[in-house]
């Protein structure tokens, strides 16, 4: 974030990870986990880019990516991650 006394204007890194990505949506759909777009931005941004970039095809990865997942949002709401239902 770039900071001046007169405005603070986030970087296009920050800009971009304000919603959550493609590639993070379809791996929550993977591990049937309802991220809400307010848990998304509580998480830092260290947070985001984790998920960003932790794989998740193998069952191994799939599990890991859930409970990484559902171990943030505890962290950031109190509660579990929200399951999604079966489609």
């Amino acid at each position: 974030m770039i900071v001046g006394w007169w405005l603070v204007t986030p970087t296009e890194e920050e800009q971009s990870l304000e919603l959550i990505p493609r590639a993070v949506r379809d791996k929550l759909d993977r591990v049937r986990i309802k991220l809400h777009l307010k848990e998304w931005q509580a998480l830092t941004l260290a947070e985001r880019r984790h998920l960003c970039d932790l794989p998740c095809n193998s069952l191994e990865d799939v599990r890991r990516y859930a409970a990484e997942v559902d171990e943030l949002v505890r962290r950031v709401t109190g509660k579990p991650a929200e399951r999604a239902g079966r489609s």
